[in-house]
Order: structure tokens, then C-alpha cells, then sequence
């Protein structure tokens, strides 16, 4: 029983810095691939799809089973020599990392899967608001065409039916107010939710605008269009599109439900 202990604590002190590496590496390794990405040090595919996919996902199964066969083996221990051996901290955090990281992974893939792939959201499906000529002489040719007509889904459908069929309540907002005070409230709110306001023209009532996410710097595109509806009131309409061709989760849907939402609250 004195030789099975040795080797216990034999085990458990390279196992316990294994755990201490991991419990520290990877969260590193996932900062790397988020903040290296935006910041451009790293291109995308490098580190959305290489480190964090590829790499990070097997480095958080290993911190989970280091962090837990290194507990293991220190109950094993402590229930055959009466006493605790081996490092508890590091395993511990250990455990923490490699179940967080996997649940993280596991909501993002739900969340994939029960959204269709709409990279490019508008109130107004048959004249979505258009960019300017100057944007899009701006845009890389790696990024998302701009132009509307003719994008399809995975599916093969056009790109407005799979919207009309996944966000059927998204529609061009009508309000009672005057454009140009819609308008500004339009641009209020751009502000207000930190979008970074390019080209806006208050005679021609249209906006366009642009985010970028917190990790990996994904960046989506937006313009905003406010037209007279011949009665005092006005039209308005936003489109909202993701910059990289990857699945936004849904990011555009909800930008162009909760502007169309508050405005069309303000005008209560």
C-alpha cells in the first residue's frame, strides 16, 4: 500500500503543474485567438477557426481531464492513505476552465443550429436600403456583397424568403412624426448604442454605420433610411449585414428588431 502511494504522489505532482498550465494556458490561448483576431494580428481563419475551433476545443477537453483525473487521484489517495495528497487549487480551475469553455462551445453550436444562416437583415425585403457608392468602394472583396438581389440561403431559397420565414414580424416601421425629427432620433440612437456613424445626410434621410464585436472583432454594417410617407409621417426601414461570411447567431436579426422596436416606441 506504502509503494501504490508513491506512486500516487508520483502521478499527482506532474499531473497538478499539468493542471496549473492548463488552467492558465488556455484561457490565454482563447484570449490570443479573440483579441489577436481583432486587432489583425491574426487573420480570421487563423484564429476563429484554427485556434479557437480546431485547437481550442480538444486543449478544453484536456483541461477538463487533467483537472479531474488529478481530483480523482487525490480522493484515491486520500481514501487509501488517509490523507489528502497533490495540489486542490489547480485542478480545480482546471475543471472550472474545461467545463465553462465547453459550455460555451456547446450554446454556440445550439444556437448555430437553430438559427438559419441570414447574414444580411432588412425591414423592407423588396427596396432594402442601399449603401452609398463610397462604402462600398471601401469594402475589401472578401467581405459580403452589398448588393441584395440575388443572395440565397443555405437552402438554395432567396435570402429574402428565408427571412420572411425565420423573422416574419421584421417590416418597415411607420411612424406619425415628421422625417427630419425621426431622423434625428434615428441618429440618436445610433449614438447612444455606439455604432460608429459614417455618411449621414439628413436631406436625403438615410445613415450608414458600422460595429464591431467584443471578441474577434466582427464587424457588421448598417444603413438607415427615414422617407416621407406622403402624409406627414414617415417611413423607416434599416439593414443590417455582417461583414465576415461566417454565422452571426442571429447578431443582425436582433440589431434590426430592437431599432425598429424603439422606434417605433418613441413614436408613442
Amino acid at each position: 500500500m506504502r509503494s501504490f502511494g508513491k506512486f500516487l504522489r508520483a502521478v499527482l505532482v506532474p499531473l497538478g503543474w499539468v493542471c496549473a498550465l492548463l488552467a492558465l494556458g488556455v484561457p490565454l490561448w482563447f484570449a490570443m485567438a479573440a483579441f489577436g483576431t481583432k486587432w489583425e494580428f491574426i487573420d480570421l481563419a487563423t484564429g476563429l477557426g484554427w485556434m479557437t475551433h480546431t485547437i481550442g476545443r480538444p486543449l478544453l477537453f484536456a483541461s477538463l481531464a487533467a483537472g479531474g483525473s488529478s481530483l480523482f487521484l487525490s480522493l484515491v489517495h486520500l481514501v487509501a492513505r488517509r490523507r489528502f495528497s497533490g495540489a486542490l487549487l489547480s485542478p480545480l480551475l482546471a475543471v472550472i476552465v474545461g467545463v465553462a469553455g465547453l459550455g460555451w462551445t456547446w450554446q454556440i453550436d445550439r444556437q448555430r443550429s437553430a438559427q438559419p444562416l441570414l447574414l444580411d437583415v432588412t425591414t423592407d425585403l423588396q427596396d432594402p436600403p442601399h449603401f452609398t457608392p463610397s462604402f462600398a468602394a471601401r469594402r475589401s472583396a472578401h467581405h459580403q456583397a452589398l448588393e441584395y438581389a440575388g443572395k440565397l440561403g443555405e437552402d438554395g431559397r432567396s435570402l429574402a424568403a428565408v427571412q420572411a420565414q425565420a423573422y416574419p414580424a421584421l417590416a418597415t416601421v411607420h411612424v406619425s412624426r415628421a422625417p427630419e425629427t425621426v431622423f434625428a432620433d434615428a441618429l440618436r440612437y445610433a449614438h447612444t448604442h455606439r455604432w460608429r456613424v459614417g455618411t449621414a445626410s439628413a436631406s436625403a434621410g438615410m445613415f450608414e454605420a458600422g460595429t464591431e464585436s467584443f471578441w474577434y472583432g466582427l464587424r457588421d454594417d448598417i444603413v438607415v433610411r427615414v422617407r416621407d410617407d406622403g402624409e406627414g409621417g414617415s417611413l423607416v426601414d434599416i439593414r443590417s449585414l455582417a461583414r465576415q461570411p461566417i454565422h452571426d447567431l442571429g447578431r443582425n436579426a436582433r440589431r434590426v428588431q430592437a431599432f425598429s422596436t424603439a422606434i417605433a416606441e418613441d413614436a408613442r
